[in-house]
């Protein structure tokens, strides 16, 4: 299929054109993911469900993705949801896609390869080394089950092979990074003028019937967001009390149970010297390494310092440096017959020789770390939490279905819910779509709130799941509707917006005008900067990738065209800043690959076979695409 796929696409050009349609292709369709979501699921592939859950999840990720990348500079007001419910699903189609295809192709992720990626997770980690605990625990904030977790890792790493396969593989002819390199490698020298945003802004007013006017056009950009505060029960299975006492003797038998998991074992601090002796060594060999070691345990009774002989006579190149020392272990880790006499010797004491497969070992007890139990008292609450975790379960599940039969059989209030279940009704602060605190931060719970059958129907919510184990039911107790926000809120807002678009319209029209006078040879460059009372700015030759005068001058002085006779071609731009910048290009250089170093020139080659990784998997998805079959409810693809 691959091949096939790939014969298709034709010459570099094409390649180039696939890789910048590759980030448009992800949000191919965008309106189909737009729609309310009435159904079960959010789409089927191929016969293959992405379920509403699955969707709510991957939403949810996303939504943390981008609030742990923007830290405090994150505001949820500025949050698109349905752009970003709409590219969490389109991921979970590619993803759907990408693992139909893998699986066509005999790709699979073994369980070695899961469990080696989960222990490689730092946040799954305690002192450097994965814990189980700790994994269940960062899992369980994000409402996230580890076999569901898993199952998603498997799919990844199964995609990952696919695009890898097809990426990864791509390599450009050997002629066109060459070709390539001369418009990438491009140099271009200029001089600039900046008209700065300040000058034009200290010359414009604003008036009482300005700010009105745009007032009045832009109602839309001064709408407070409707907002709800609700009503919730909650269930915790972690704080359930399942008024079960737990017996001393029943926490004295766990204890007991689980003793290995409470004992530090003992360890050992040691050194030897060791004289070589192979295995299968014949009797002159051994007799021979022998007394080697006897007259080592001589001189050691008669006083010389064991570390100096472990330097001079040691045959164990990796502890002889260090005068023999070995380091603190355990039981288990060192070979039987060294683990035997070493564990027999008292602190400070020598041993004779000691045979092992590596050769006679001459040992010294430096220090021993004698074994450390935990004692009961000081694991009680553990253990006791262990034992109640089947009845928290249990009760949870018992009070779970209470909650969702009793919350659907009066769906207009919360309080006979409460009454049978014995917990108190809470309340929400103010919540929007977009944002809420307590239990309304989850996106699924503000969703909830504001569809038809809650907030328009004003009925209780089904049990929403905001973390394992741990459900919300919610319904709406007043309701606030947008509206247009005062002007005299807004009125200062508004004046400096309008300053700034005058000022700029301003810097742009005189800007312009200076630029046709450029062009038509009226004036030069250093007249306006005179008139200005300005400075101009040259560059030396710089790239496209120079950091400065910044992004918005150099592409608008690479998109110019080359110079004719020394005779300078004039460009101009508004930057994003407001101030407009006239550009006098004055030469241009075509980029030579051979003049680069051979680490740059296989640097560069390695980005250009990247872009084309890029542009052929955008290929291969657009053709597992256009041949799969993608429903989406309401949508027809």
């Amino acid at each position: 299929m691959l091949l096939a796929i790939r014969e298709r696409i034709m010459g570099f050009l094409g390649w180039v054109i696939l890789g910048i349609l590759f980030v448009a292709f992800a949000f191919f369709g965008l309106n189909s993911y737009l729609q309310d979501d009435v159904s079960s699921f959010a789409a089927v592939v191929n016969g293959q469900e992405i379920s509403a859950a699955q969707h709510q999840q991957a939403y949810d990720q996303l939504r943390r993705k981008m609030e742990q990348q923007l830290g405090e500079s994150f505001d949820p007001a500025m949050l698109d949801e349905n752009m970003l419910k709409a590219s969490a699903l389109q991921q979970l189609i590619n993803q759907t896609l990408l693992i139909q295809a893998a699986d066509s192709e005999g790709f699979a992720a073994s369980n070695e390869q899961i469990a080696l990626s989960i222990n490689a997770v730092d946040a799954f980690k305690e002192d450097g080394v994965f814990s189980k605990d700790r994994y269940e625990q960062v899992l369980g904030y994000q409402g996230i089950r580890p076999a569901g977790f898993e199952n998603s890792l498997k799919e990844d790493i199964i995609a990952g092979q696919f695009t890898v396969g097809v990426s990864a593989t791509a390599a450009a002819p050997d002629d066109n990074l060459a070709q390539a390199y001369v418009l990438e490698g491009q140099q271009r020298r200029f001089k600039y003028l900046l008209l700065p945003l300040s000058g034009f802004t200290e010359q414009v007013s604003v008036s009482d019937e300005d700010i009105q006017s745009y007032y009045d056009t832009h109602a839309d950009a001064f709408m407070t967001p409707q907002r709800v505060r609700a009503q919730y029960l909650e269930l915790d299975v972690a704080t359930l009390d399942t008024g079960v006492e737990v017996s001393d003797e029943a926490l004295q038998l766990l204890y007991e149970e689980q003793a290995a998991k409470y004992v530090t074992p003992e360890e050992r601090h040691a050194r030897h010297i060791l004289v070589r002796l192979a295995p299968d060594a014949d009797e002159e060999a051994d007799t021979a390494a022998m007394e080697k070691a006897n007259d080592i345990v001589a001189r050691l009774d008669n006083g010389e310092d064991f570390a100096v002989l472990a330097k001079e006579l040691s045959d164990d190149p990796g502890s002889a440096a260090n005068g023999g020392d070995l380091g603190t272990f355990g039981r288990g880790l060192m070979t039987p017959e060294f683990e035997k006499a070493a564990f027999e010797l008292q602190s400070g004491e020598v041993s004779k020789p000691v045979k092992s497969p590596f050769g006679l070992h001459i040992i010294e007890v430096i220090e021993i770390t004698p074994e450390v139990v935990t004692p009961l008292d000081e694991v009680r609450e553990e253990l006791a939490d262990q034992l109640l975790s089947t009845e928290r379960a249990d009760l949870f599940y018992e009070k779970s279905e209470v909650l969702s039969n009793t919350a659907f059989e009066q769906p207009d209030t919360l309080q006979g819910a409460a009454e049978e279940l014995g917990i108190a009704i809470q309340e929400t602060d103010w919540v929007s779509m977009s944002d809420g605190s307590g239990v309304a931060q989850h996106a699924n719970v503000r969703e909830a709130l504001f569809s038809e059958d809650v907030l328009d129907n004003g009925n209780n919510s089904a049990a929403i799941e905001i973390g394992p184990d741990h459900v919300v039911v919610i319904r709406v107790l007043e309701r606030q509707e947008s509206a247009q926000k005062p002007i005299e809120t807004v009125k200062e807002q508004i004046r400096q917006i309008t300053v700034a678009e005058k000022s700029r319209a301003q810097a742009q029209a005189k800007g312009e005008q200076y630029l046709a006078d450029l062009r038509s040879s009226v004036t030069d460059l250093d007249t306006i900067a005179t008139a200005e009372s300005l400075q101009v700015q040259e560059t030396e030759s710089i790239t496209r990738v120079a950091a400065e005068p910044g992004a918005e001058v150099i592409a608008a002085a690479f998109a110019a065209a080359a110079p004719v006779a020394d005779k300078p071609v004039h460009e101009g731009v508004l930057t994003a800043a407001g101030d407009y910048v006239i550009i006098a290009l004055e030469e241009v250089k075509a980029g030579d690959f051979s003049s680069l170093p051979p680490v740059a020139q296989k640097q560069l080659w390695g980005n250009l076979n990247r872009l084309l990784g890029v542009a052929e998997l955008a290929a291969v998805m657009s053709t597992l695409k256009a041949q799969a079959s993608i429903e989406i409810p309401d949508q027809a693809e």
